[in-house]
């Protein structure tokens, strides 16, 4: 039996080999991906990602914070709560998803990929994928900021991303602005669907299912970003 072995175990150098015994399991890289906008919680992690087991979870962490991927820290001021974070080495596998991601897409047409379901940062980090930090820079600025949760996991806080769009890129990270333009508020899967999957943003708003507060004319231009970059991989 072999199961357990690492590939260096076999006798296989290569360094691809060793990057799948780090991380290509089932739940490593989803992990990875809900704690690439900061710390979160062991309980917040297993709330968010449906289908793992407390067990799975807690043995991914530890596996990958032997493995430097992640490190525990803690979260709050009074009360300390252990909380995992990524190493400057784990947020370096966002160029990872990344790649995986746009693979993916260009291989949908012999296996689709899923259009039903995603988290809060599992779309921030597409919409990172599609339209790089540091790209399309503009003589029109644009703030913008989303409150987004998860409809299916509806104990877990929304997380909020800020999008800053100036001269000098497209900035778009999790945290806050002063002042914006736009806001969109409501469940991610519903605000992937419109931005990366071209669904009506009309019909999300009579459902319910997203809010905006703003200028919609600002909006209508990230939406116009996002549908020419999906637009190049399909």
């Amino acid at each position: 039996m072999t199961l357990n072995l690492s590939y260096g175990d076999l006798g296989d150098a290569c360094a691809a080999a060793h990057a799948l015994d780090l991380i290509g399991d089932r739940w490593s890289l989803i992990v990875v991906r809900e704690l690439m906008f900061g710390p979160r919680t062991a309980p917040d992690l297993r709330s968010s990602l449906i289908g793992v087991s407390t067990e799975e979870l807690n043995d991914r962490l530890q596996f990958l914070e032997r493995a430097g991927v992640v490190v525990e820290t803690e979260l709050g001021y009074l009360t300390k709560t252990t909380a995992y974070a990524l190493t400057d080495w784990g947020r370096e596998l966002e160029k990872v998803l990344s790649v995986l991601s746009l693979w993916a897409l260009e291989g949908s047409a012999h296996f689709p990929v899923p259009s039903t379901g995603m988290t809060p940062s599992g779309v921030m980090v597409a919409m990172r994928t599609m339209v790089p930090p540091q790209s399309l820079p503009t003589q029109a600025p644009l703030r913008a900021t989303w409150k987004l949760t998860d409809a299916r996991c509806p104990d877990v806080e929304p997380l909020q991303f800020r999008l800053n769009w100036n001269e000098y890129g497209f900035d778009l990270d999790v945290g806050e602005l002063a002042r914006v333009d736009v806001t969109v508020t409501g469940d991610s899967t519903a605000w992937a669907g419109v931005a990366l999957l071209g669904q009506s943003l009309a019909d999300a708003l009579e459902k319910g299912d997203l809010r905006v507060e703003g200028e919609q004319a600002a909006l209508d231009r990230v939406l116009v970003v996002f549908s020419d970059a999906m637009a190049a991989v399909g």
